[in-house]
């Protein structure tokens, strides 16, 4: 099942690009992952988030699973998130997942979502979501192969 994660902006933390670099690697053994940073806006506000999600739709196909991580999504646990995967991933369907900037995503990117997700009622920073997101597709990846990382 290839996967496509559009990030908005750069990663700057240092610490957060090697979580991603690693988990990237994991996945890379047994998937195809594709990560697009795209740009930010230099506006502010609303006009920021229709640049964002006009840039963000330019790369999901029609055929594409689209997931739009937005704090107001549903909040599965792990075991969950891995049974939703898990019949994309029989079926070859291409994910693609997308996380926000500081402002989020725009209501046109959000009403394209076949799925919304929210990682947690806490708040996270747009750059510790990509780092939460890969993790938690990594552990989808061993709970659905019954490995021993998820206990």
């Amino acid at each position: 099942m290839p996967m496509l994660l559009i990030l908005v902006g750069k990663t700057k933390e240092g610490f957060i690009s090697d979580g991603i670099g690693k988990y990237l690697g994991l996945l890379r053994r047994q998937t195809k992952i594709e990560v697009r940073e795209i740009k930010g806006s230099s506006k502010a506000g609303p006009d920021a988030l229709k640049d964002e999600g006009r840039a963000i739709l330019e790369r999901v196909a029609p055929h594409d699973y689209f997931v739009a991580l937005h704090e107001r999504g549903e909040n599965p646990g792990s075991v969950e998130f891995a049974g939703k995967l898990a019949p994309l991933m029989e079926r070859g369907r291409n994910m693609v997942f997308a996380v926000g900037g500081p402002f989020g995503l725009s209501d046109d990117v959000l009403a394209r979502a076949d799925w919304q997700l929210s990682l947690s009622r806490l708040t996270f920073t747009h750059e510790m979501a990509r780092l939460i997101l890969l993790e938690q597709i990594y552990r989808a990846f061993t709970i659905i192969q019954g490995r021993t990382y998820h206990y």
